[in-house]
């Protein structure tokens, strides 16, 4: 467990990291249904590929907070800022998750 001022200190830069892919994520679905000009050069299948991948960066700290809220307790949020880093996610996530299953058998 970290101290209040490291999770406040995580959260200066797990927001952003969310916010700047969430609004990728908007761009790419905008180029893909609403016919944007973003990415418009780029084949359609790449920016669905695109919009899957993001989908998925999002959904992981979505899902990893909430199972954060409904078993730990407190939350520790560094596993959050782990998962919410782009590209780095997935591993963030399975580290959550053997953290997570060590902890419910102890």
């Amino acid at each position: 467990m970290v101290s209040d001022e490291v999770e406040h200190a995580l959260w200066a830069f797990t927001l952003p990291e969310l916010v700047g892919v969430a609004a990728l994520l908007a761009l790419v679905a905008n180029s893909v249904f609403g016919g944007g000009g973003f990415l418009a050069s780029t084949s359609r299948p790449l920016r669905l590929a695109l919009l899957a991948f993001l989908t998925v960066e999002l959904l992981i700290p979505i899902a990893i907070y909430l199972d954060m809220r409904r078993l730990a307790d407190p939350p520790d949020r560094v596993w959050l800022h782990a998962a919410a880093m782009p590209i780095l996610n997935l591993l963030g996530a399975i580290a959550y998750l053997d953290r997570r299953n060590r902890r419910l058998r102890e």
